[in-house]
């Protein structure tokens, strides 16, 4: 296994889209290598699959992949190909989220919470700052894997207003919530796969009556059902039904009720 495969793999704090664009960049470079072959490669890339399971935008990356560096004689020219065009349909997906997202929200003044380490709401709420609307952050802490430290410091380098908060500030803190943003790791038509904590979150926020919104890419969208029954139970990972959320959003869809 290549070393920044290994880093990739053994990476316990970034999001699904930031191991992603990794991965995609460490995988081009194995296929530049002039001395892999089609069958090394497949196998290196059912091996990384086999490891990342959680995380859906991986899991269809990686299975489409496949598809394009089977043939021997067009590899790793299909596969290259392959790469480009997947990094050119999703270059804009950010602002595409964010034009869609404000149909529905105007964070202008609002103060937001958010959950562990999301690449999607981080892009989100860059995009929304270059816009010169005013908002606040609230960020978690989002123990055991504390990657809300992470998170809050690239908003502090980025001249977000943001709040670290501790887990079990948590329901104090929705006093002074208008909304919650979380991400996600995978999406099925009844539930989302996020970093423990969300659904507690979730809950709590029906119980004071604050809005929330599930913001993700549709490349998260996992259509095989038999998918969730192959993962095995991972602590840091949890399902939360999606009906705790008031709306969905992604690049493709303007905000819309929850299933």
């Amino acid at each position: 296994m290549p070393d920044e495969i290994n880093l990739i793999l053994n990476d316990r704090t970034s999001g699904s889209l930031a191991l992603l664009n990794r991965l995609i960049t460490a995988l081009e470079h194995e296929l530049q290598q002039s001395e892999v072959s089609a069958e090394a490669f497949r196998k290196l890339v059912i091996r990384i699959r086999g490891k990342l399971t959680h995380f859906a935008a991986i899991e269809n990356f990686l299975a489409t992949l496949i598809t394009h560096s089977g043939q021997r004689k067009n590899f790793p020219g299909e596969a290259l190909h392959f790469i480009a065009a997947y990094r050119l349909y999703w270059e804009d997906s950010a602002g595409k989220i964010t034009d869609n997202f404000l149909q529905q929200c105007a964070p202008k003044g609002l103060t937001i919470l958010t959950h562990s380490h999301s690449e999607t709401i981080h892009s989100l709420l860059n995009q929304l700052h270059a816009k010169e609307l005013p908002f606040r952050v609230l960020q978690t802490l989002s123990a055991p894997g504390e990657e809300g430290k992470i998170s809050y410091e690239r908003m502090c380098e980025q001249q977000l207003q943001a709040e670290l908060i501790e887990d079990e500030n948590i329901r104090e803190s929705l006093a002074s919530v208008d909304l919650i943003l979380v991400g996600c790791d995978a999406l099925l038509a009844d539930k989302f796969l996020n970093k423990v904590g969300t659904r507690a979150i979730l809950e709590q926020a029906k119980q004071w009556n604050k809005p929330s919104c599930l913001v993700t890419e549709s490349r998260k969208e996992i259509t095989n059902p038999d998918w969730k029954n192959k993962l095995t139970k991972h602590p840091l990972f949890e399902w939360v039904p999606l009906n705790l959320m008031e709306w969905v959003v992604t690049e493709t869809k303007l905000p819309q009720a929850a299933r």
